[in-house]
């Protein structure tokens, strides 16, 4: 499986109630793709690191999670504006 694929499973099963818009973004807006790679990949990262025991690991996790939050938002805040105009 791609990470291209794994991003898009990995937004879909975050954001569950939004699946149709999800699927639809993420095959025509070449942005939107990007953005669940990278959520993909800083959740990958943050599991990483949660299993660490490296004397960095403390600080990576609080990057992580931080980062991980704001792309959260940035994605909800776009499914949410791509849901009102579908109303």
């Amino acid at each position: 499986m791609s990470i291209i694929q794994t991003g898009l499973f990995a937004i879909v099963e975050r954001f569950p109630r939004h699946k149709a818009v999800v699927r639809r973004l993420f095959k025509e807006n070449d942005s939107f793709r990007t953005l669940c790679e990278d959520y993909w990949r800083c959740a990958a990262a943050l599991r990483h690191w949660n299993q660490s025991v490296a004397e960095e690991a403390v600080a990576r996790r609080q990057e992580y999670a931080v980062l991980l939050r704001d792309l959260e938002a940035e994605i909800l805040e776009i499914l949410t504006r791509k849901n009102k105009r579908a109303l």
